[in-house]
């Protein structure tokens, strides 16, 4: 039975290769990990936000052009744009 964890040895995956590293090494690896996720996902989500304005925006101007003679997808975003722009 091993009684130091320092001495257990956890298998990290980098890519399709396993290496063998101290729990404390892993740990600080799976942490910057979780650190570049959060950042790629956060710059995802601000992508998504984006694009979905500009969808928006382009709906509102089609219904503005084309009127009830067209029928897009309808979100809520969306119909509060078109509502307010409406007014």
């Amino acid at each position: 039975m091993l009684a130091d964890d320092d001495s257990l040895m956890i298998s990290y995956q980098i890519g399709d290769i396993f290496s063998s590293h101290s729990q404390e090494e892993t740990q600080e690896m799976l942490k910057e990990e979780k650190k570049n996720l959060q950042k790629e996902t956060d710059a995802l989500e601000s992508r998504l936000e984006s694009i979905q304005w500009v969808l928006a925006d382009l709906k509102v101007q089609l219904y503005a052009k084309f009127g009830g003679n067209i029928n897009l997808e309808a979100d809520e975003r969306m119909a509060k744009l078109i509502y307010s722009s409406k007014s």
